[in-house]
């Protein structure tokens, strides 16, 4: 739930109206709250169905740019 607050807030919407945020930027946003983004993020994509994203697993720097997209609002 922590994961899905911080795309809408730091987030837009995308062209899909969905909201969206670079990786880079919500690593940056939750690097305080969520230690374990990564471990959140696959369980959100791969058992939740909650967000999409490229890829298996998000890396710094060299995913800093990778859309995560939150599929409920």
């Amino acid at each position: 739930r922590l994961c899905a607050e911080a795309i809408k807030e730091h987030g837009s919407l995308n062209t899909d109206g969905k909201s969206s945020v670079s990786y880079g930027v919500l690593f940056d946003k939750t690097a305080n709250t969520l230690e374990a983004l990564n471990g959140t993020l696959r369980a959100a994509k791969r058992q939740k169905k909650v967000i999409a994203f490229d890829g298996e697993l998000l890396m710094m720097p060299r995913d800093k740019d990778v859309q995560v997209v939150l599929l409920e609002a």
